[in-house]
């Protein structure tokens, strides 16, 4: 008699062995074959990063043949890379009512719905995954992340903890804790040095590592031990990352080039005045973005958006309905201006969760590439770029790990290039677009901060609400690195702490120094 388990293979291998009918990229017409061809085609895909086709694809498979799990796994991956976590629910939601004990599927649904800040339901899928596999990392791990971000940090250390305690060599969990261990012991310390030394740990997983050592050695107070880890870290990381930077630095420069004057002065269409305004916070990472967002969402006008990516979704969707495939910012003179408004309009569609309040905040770091874009398609949007004091700002970067997203954070030399940049572009937009953004300079935040919290109000519209100054009370959640930050009062303790390392991070400060950013 064959096992359950076998049997749930062969009705899998079954359905595979079915034809579909696909249209392929590049090839004309209808080709039929097999499922299981298909999959391998979209499994290539999925290898590339071709995250678009892979979606369309599994959506046909999917159409055809429902019970095709493996089309499920990669649309669901698909769509939480291309960052549509609307799309992601529903396709999550629709897959479990057929298999409601898919735990690959409990997972992704308890991911989207943490992007989309229903937290509490997150949890409540994690909870499901865990009764059907209690020693699941990957579920352990997101429940504590989902924890810290609500500001449940004990609950959250006793996820990390029991990650580590089942699966000893795997970085996730050392580097989620990291910051949530301030009393954190010699054994602990110990431990994650003997894992350094174990051949069978990836090199990602050793990268993370050395950063939560990095931070455990700080709350020790051992800086050389704390650096000495930060710098391999960072070497290793960089070495992992497919990253051309000369491209990336080129980008930001071309910037200016192709959203002139000229195209800014560009007399915009009628929006909809009734529509909640997007609040746009942007700036380098580590340069007080997600204090201010803090400050501002606890604000009853203004809901919290986080770190969107629903302005590159609505611009991607304009650029394939006019057959534009140029990378940004070179395709900017192409759009007339009832694109734009398609953009904006996009932009709006995507949101509409979050229009439960006259005002919503979109954090998106990269976003101050794009503030000529904005300024196109949301003429009524507000704008907050932040800056910070070059060595404080690339020191907080560097001794961060990040997501695969901000390569240029770990190596001294890119992110000098990279604060050069942004301060060119920084200069370029108060030219261009002084009356429409807010420059803000943490360090004037952190020092007065009462009246640059008045001012920032002032200049969103949004009359006085004393509650601004107490923002560590907002109950939101926060999904960045700042996460544990943000839950205590202002001060001044991250100014003028790159200092302490002075001499390890010369080769910074020299190049910082060539570019006329530090005297």
């Amino acid at each position: 008699m064959k096992s359950k388990k076998s049997a749930g293979k062969s009705q899998i291998d079954k359905h595979e062995r079915k034809n579909v009918t696909m249209s392929l990229p590049g090839r004309p017409g209808s080709n039929v074959m097999p499922a299981s061809q298909a999959l391998n085609f979209v499994a290539q895909l999925a290898q590339d990063g071709k995250w678009p086709v892979v979606i369309v694809l599994c959506q046909q498979l999917l159409a055809q043949i429902p019970q095709l799990t493996r089309a499920g796994h990669f649309l669901f991956k698909g769509l939480n890379e291309a960052g549509d976590y609307s799309g992601l629910l529903a396709a999550t939601e629709q897959h479990l009512i057929n298999k409601p004990r898919d735990v690959i599927s409990l997972l992704f649904h308890a991911s989207a719905l943490r992007m989309l800040g229903q937290h509490n339901k997150a949890l409540q899928a994690i909870e499901k995954v865990l009764r059907l596999e209690p020693a699941n990392i990957n579920a352990l791990n997101q429940q504590g992340v989902i924890l810290k971000e609500i500001g449940k940090m004990p609950e959250a250390l006793a996820s990390f903890d029991r990650c580590i305690r089942l699966s000893p060599l795997d970085g996730h969990a050392y580097w989620n804790r990291s910051d949530l261990l301030h009393d954190i012991k010699s054994k602990d310390l110990d431990d994650m040095e003997a894992v350094l030394n174990k051949p069978t740990v990836s090199a990602h997983n050793k990268a993370r590592i050395h950063y939560a050592l990095a931070r455990g050695y700080e709350f020790n107070g051992d800086t050389a031990k704390q650096f000495l880890h930060i710098e391999r870290g960072a070497a290793l990381k960089r070495s992992l990352l497919e990253y051309n930077h000369a491209e990336e630095i080129q980008e930001t420069r071309n910037i200016p080039q192709h959203f002139t004057p000229a195209l800014l002065k560009q007399t915009p269409l009628p929006r909809d005045a009734d529509s909640a305004k997007p609040i746009f916070i942007c700036g380098l990472p580590r340069s007080g973005t997600t204090l201010v967002e803090q400050i501002i969402s606890t604000h009853s006008m203004v809901t919290a958006g986080d770190e969107l990516v629903a302005l590159q979704r609505a611009t991607a969707a304009v650029l394939r309905q006019k057959r534009i495939d140029k990378p940004f910012p070179l395709w900017a003179n192409e759009l007339q201006p009832s694109d734009w408004k398609a953009i904006g309009d996009n932009y709006q569609t995507l949101t509409k969760e979050l229009h439960v309040t006259p005002f919503f905040t979109d954090k998106n770091l990269q976003n101050y590439k794009a503030l000529g874009l904005i300024h196109l398609a949301s003429p009524e949007a507000k704008i907050i770029f932040c800056r910070r004091n070059p060595m404080d700002n690339l020191w907080g970067c560097y001794r961060q790990y990040f997501a695969d997203g901000l390569r240029f954070t770990y190596d001294q030399e890119e992110l000098a290039d990279t604060y050069h940049a942004a301060a060119e572009l920084y200069r370029y937009w108060q030219q261009v677009l002084a009356d429409k953004i807010f420059f803000l300079e943490y360090e004037t935040l952190i020092n007065d901060y009462e009246a640059t919290v008045k001012a920032l109000l002032n200049f969103l519209d949004l009359p006085w609400e004393e509650d601004c100054l107490h923002f560590y009370n907002n109950p939101r959640a926060v999904r960045t690195t700042s996460a544990t930050q943000v839950r205590s009062p202002i001060n001044s303790n991250r100014i003028d702490q790159w200092k302490k390392f002075e001499p390890q991070l010369q080769t910074m400060y020299k190049r910082l120094h060539e570019l006329g950013e530090v005297e």
